[in-house]
């Protein structure tokens, strides 16, 4: 088993400026679990630090700041795979759900992605 996962329903240590944040992501290992368990290990608290702390144009800067997460994440770990020997070749898809409030923003990279399902 190659995957990795995180739940976090409540997700105001890491955001500490937002109440009613969650966060949950699942991580397909390719190659070795590496990749897999360093962007569930880090990709949150990457997130974190990213998060756009003004409301103006609150939406397009949160769906940049996913972008640039995703891209520092990956960036982080080939850094250190790179830096093994012999070199790390693991490899992972990534598919995330920030939920704020009501609202659902989903980021994928990869061939993972959400299917969703309203109920009312």
């Amino acid at each position: 088993m190659q995957d990795a996962h995180v739940l976090l329903p409540d997700m105001s240590g890491c955001l500490s400026t937002l109440s009613g944040a969650s966060y949950f992501a699942v991580f397909d290992g390719h190659g070795g679990t590496r990749a897999s368990r360093f962007a569930a290990e880090h990709l949150h608290h990457i997130l974190a630090t990213k998060f756009p702390r003004g409301d103006e144009n609150l939406d397009k800067l949160i769906k940049k700041c996913l972008v640039d997460t995703f891209r520092q994440t990956d960036e982080d770990f080939l850094k250190k795979a790179t830096s093994q020997k012999p070199a790390w070749k693991d490899g992972s898809t990534a598919t995330c759900m920030l939920v704020l409030d009501d609202v659902v923003y989903v980021a994928n990279l990869g061939d993972s992605k959400v299917t969703t399902v309203l109920h009312s």
